[in-house]
């Protein structure tokens, strides 16, 4: 993989892991390569929380973002509060996060009970008939 071998201890354990890697880390750069890679119970709880984050981060830019469909895709500011959104749900900082966009759309982020983060997009049609 990589030229360069350095040491780094997981975080949770202490456990010592050497990382192949082709650039220059960071301590905590390494540190949480090797806790990424540590199979203790809480590096493996760590890794299923991050890997919920970024499934979610990938979820909000396929439905709202760049990765949406170009008709679907809303101002880059939007996307923003619904990735910091993310980022507080992750952290523990909220529950539930729901925007009101305009045109009938709604984005709702929240965390279930098993701790998956969800990123719905909902978009209602309103029809007025006229006499």
């Amino acid at each position: 993989m990589g030229d360069i071998i350095k040491t780094a201890q997981c975080r949770f354990c202490g456990q010592m892991v050497q990382i192949e890697t082709d650039k220059e880390l960071t301590q905590p750069q390494a540190e949480e390569q090797a806790t990424m890679t540590c199979n203790c119970t809480e590096a493996v709880e760590y890794q299923k929380e991050k890997q919920r984050k970024e499934k979610a981060m990938m979820n909000v830019s396929a439905l709202f973002g760049e990765n949406a469909a170009p008709d679907k895709r809303c101002g880059e500011g939007i996307v923003n509060i619904l990735k910091a959104a993310v980022e507080e749900i992750y952290t523990g900082g909220l529950a539930k996060v729901t925007l009101n966009l305009r045109g009938g759309v709604k984005a709702s982020i929240s965390q279930n009970a098993k701790g998956e983060i969800n990123v719905e997009r909902t978009e209602t049609k309103k029809q007025k008939l006229t006499e």
